[in-house]
Formats: structure tokens, sequence, C-alpha cells
């Protein structure tokens, strides 16, 4: 939940808090007499609500800060807002995908078409037309199995087809350590299509560390655009997600993770984006 902080006492401590956005990456709400007046938001996280959009976590994130303020609120006896209702995630038309069994239609040249135009908008792109045929054929079996179908379901059909495909970065093993005022250690393990492979880098944190050994065993440096890591579930045990945008040679490519341990959880959404950047390279 975000730390809350009236506004009388918010000029004594702006110095700490504005350092634990910026570097811890809370969020924090100015209260005054019992109703927020302001946010406080770390750059990264306010670039990151594009990216975003149709993830359900920063949505459940905004709803969760609504949720705080307004409760709040109402322990001071101030106004509290309405309650907004969650929207909806985007929702894909399976007439599109070429889904249709009421008109004996399932599966379809167009609608497989569609998929691949739709895989490159949400910044998943493949290229491999068997690759394309076969995460069809799993969205295919998600509309027979699924009422509703969502951008999001997509991403992750072509993520998971996309990681067991051959030749393609899948991660092992990894091993990190971190002590306070010393450089992270992270010792990577991957499959790289050509057999496994182990490196082992220093970083800033375990992620920066971990990034790093990536990078030398794939020879690939892209540009890590945006980040976010939020918990999926409750509880000192919660699954974290992650998602992570990467640029390389002017392409852009998103890729998600999940793990009970936060810093797995950014690893293989930086591989999976990795492999969408890598597919995207692959001649047509």
């Amino acid at each position: 939940m975000p730390r809350t902080v009236e506004l009388e006492e918010f000029a004594g401590q702006a110095r700490d808090l504005i350092s634990a956005v910026a570097e811890e990456g809370e969020s924090v709400v100015v209260i005054r007499h019992g109703a927020p007046v302001a946010v406080l938001v770390s750059h990264a996280a306010y670039q990151s609500q594009a990216v975003l959009a149709d993830l359900p976590r920063w949505e459940e994130w905004v709803h969760e800060l609504r949720a705080s303020t307004a409760a709040t609120a109402a322990t001071a006896g101030g106004a509290v807002a309405p309650e907004m209702r969650l929207s909806d995630p985007p929702e894909i038309d399976k007439s599109l995908l070429g889904f249709d069994p009421a008109s004996g239609v399932v599966g379809s040249d167009d609608g497989r078409e569609f998929l691949a135009s739709e895989l490159t908008r949400l910044d998943v792109p493949v290229r491999d037309s068997g690759l394309v045929s076969e995460i069809y054929a799993a969205v295919l079996q998600l509309c027979e199995d699924k009422e509703h179908v969502y951008e999001r379901d997509l991403r992750v059909v072509a993520q998971e087809t996309l990681a067991e495909a051959p030749l393609r970065l899948r991660l092992l093993a990894v091993t990190v350590t971190s002590t306070t005022g010393l450089p992270a250690t992270a010792e990577v393990t991957m499959e790289l299509g050509h057999g496994p492979a182990m490196r082992r880098e220093h970083g800033d944190g375990p992620l920066d560390a971990a990034f790093k050994a990536i990078q030398r065993l794939t020879q690939l440096e892209p540009e890590v655009q945006n980040m976010s890591l939020v918990s999926a579930t409750k509880g000192s045990d919660a699954m974290a997600e992650a998602v992570v945008e990467l640029v390389l040679e002017g392409r852009r490519a998103i890729g998600a993770g999940a793990s009970t341990n936060a810093i797995e959880a950014g690893i293989h959404a930086y591989v999976n984006a990795l492999n969408f950047l890598m597919e995207a390279r692959t001649p047509a």
C-alpha cells in the first residue's frame, strides 16, 4: 500500500520521502484534513504507465491507491470520493481471430494475419511463420476454452510458445548475492540454443548484475527502457510479476515474468523480451 503523510509533516520529511520514491520505488500520498491532495511516484513508474496499460496489476495498483486514500479520508472524517470500478482489460473480438463457430469458422488465414499484426502491436513480434502457426493454434484453443480472450492472453501464449521453441534463450538457473555497501553478484546459467552456458558478473544490484551476465552470454546489449515489479498476490510469499521493456537496434519488445522470487521474475521478463527482440531480427 502507498505510504501516507500529513501535509503539515511533509516539509520536515520531504527529503526522506522523495529519496524513498526515487531509490526504493515507494509511492507517497500527501493528505490534508483527511483528504488526499498529492501523490508522489517515481519518474520511471510514471513512464511505465503507458507500457503497462493493458496489464491488470498496474490498474490494480491504481485501484489500491484510490482505496487507500478513501480509507484514510473516511478515518479522518474527510470527504470520500465515490469508489471507481476497476476497468476491464482490453478484450479481443474472437471473430477477428477467425473463431466464429456459429458461422462454422474455426481458423482462417485472415485470423492468422490479424493475430500476427496484434502481436506486433503488443510489442511481442513473431516473424517465423512456423511459430506464428503454433501460436495461432494455441490461441484458437484458448478461444474454445475461454468465454473472453484478452490482449494479455495473446502475449502470454506467444511468450510461452517462443520460450519453448528450438534455438531460443531459456533461463536455467540463477544465483545472486547482495551485501550492503558491496557490488551485487549474479551467476546466470542459460540455454542458448546450442547448449547451456554460465556467466558471473557484478552490478549495482542483483538485477543489474544478472542483466550484465545475460548480455555477456548472448553478446546483445539492449537498453532497458522501462521496468515494473509488482506483487501479484498478497502475503510474504506473494508471487511477483515483472514487466520489462527493451529496445535494441530500434526495435522494441516487452517481456513479462512471474516467480515467488522477485529477482527471478525480473530476469524471466528480461529473457522473454530478449527472445522477442531476437525473433524480430529474424528475416520474415
